[in-house]
């Protein structure tokens, strides 16, 4: 199970979306609103953001325990990959709402976690392909016998 590449990969990426909550989503010089009260947006501070996460980091560990059926392991780092899109467009148009919430004059810049979800997303991407690679493999196994 942990000797094989994807179970690795996909360890790293639920530890990224796991790191979410702990890294801001985005960051403000001057405070406003009962969001950016403290001029930090943390994942936990909107529900669909934190639902999200949640669930791909479920996924994520999870999938390292399906390594004996390839096809549902496949399906789960699609679902996933996908679900981690979701979180960046959310928290994107969350940040645009809070630009625009702000007045236009203070500046939202995005924080740590976009990083972090699209480190996840590469890394369910790379174990996606060694999944693949072995499902090749076995079949190629198959066809010899």
């Amino acid at each position: 199970m942990i000797q094989r590449i994807q179970s690795i990969f996909l360890l790293i990426a639920g530890m990224g979306y796991f790191a979410v909550f702990f890294l801001p989503v985005a960051t403000a010089e001057e405070t406003f609103g009962t969001i950016m009260a403290d001029g930090i947006f943390q994942v936990d501070e909107y529900v669909w953001l934190l639902l999200v996460a949640v669930l791909a980091v479920l996924l994520s560990v999870v999938n390292v325990f399906l390594f004996k059926n390839r096809n549902v392991q496949k399906k789960f780092c699609l679902v996933t990959s996908v679900l981690g899109l979701a979180w960046i467009v959310i928290a994107f148009s969350k940040i645009l709402y809070l630009e625009e919430k702000g007045g236009g004059e203070t500046v939202v810049s995005h924080g740590a976690a976009f990083i972090a979800v699209l480190l996840a997303i590469v890394f369910t991407a790379m174990a996606f392909h060694f999944i693949r690679k072995d499902d090749k493999l076995v079949k190629s196994m198959n066809s010899l016998r």
